[in-house]
């Protein structure tokens, strides 16, 4: 078995295993959570519909970005900032999580932010991707050279 048929096969059991039940939490939590927000848009509702928006791009990102990897097409750099956007962003929640895990009081809008650390497995298939985007760019960049 060569090694990009490899990847390929581990991309689509990530997918499928990884990704789809947890974007289909997380979309389904990300509705409830906007859901719940009222008419009065403060800064707290603001940056929860902020954080709901940014995470569904994110996993849009994810999504169109391995779907272009399995697909062998060229991947459009604005899915990529989508995907990296989310994945920075479950690294801001996965840091609050550890803040409130360590006894540290945050407000409302803080602790709904870091719940976001449930959207973590997806960055399982984004560093993998990734992976191969930076090995594939090497390739080219020796293959270049000579």
């Amino acid at each position: 078995m060569r090694k990009e048929s490899l990847h390929r096969i581990l991309i689509v059991a990530e997918m499928l295993l990884l990704a789809l039940p947890v974007s289909l939490f997380c979309l389904l939590a990300g509705l409830a959570l906007l859901s719940t927000v009222g008419f009065y848009w403060g800064v707290e509702e603001l940056a929860i519909m902020l954080f709901v928006f940014v995470g569904f791009m994110g996993i849009v990102g994810l999504w169109c970005v391995a779907m272009a990897y399995l697909a062998r097409r060229p991947r459009l750099t604005w899915w990529w900032r989508a995907a990296s956007l989310g994945a920075g962003l479950v690294s801001v929640s996965l840091m609050l999580f550890c803040l409130v895990a360590f006894g540290w009081e945050l407000p409302e809008w803080g602790i709904i932010v870091a719940l976001g650390v449930f959207a973590s497995p997806l960055l399982v298939p984004f560093l993998h991707l990734t992976y191969l985007q930076h090995m594939h760019r090497e390739v080219l960049s020796t293959q270049a050279q000579r």
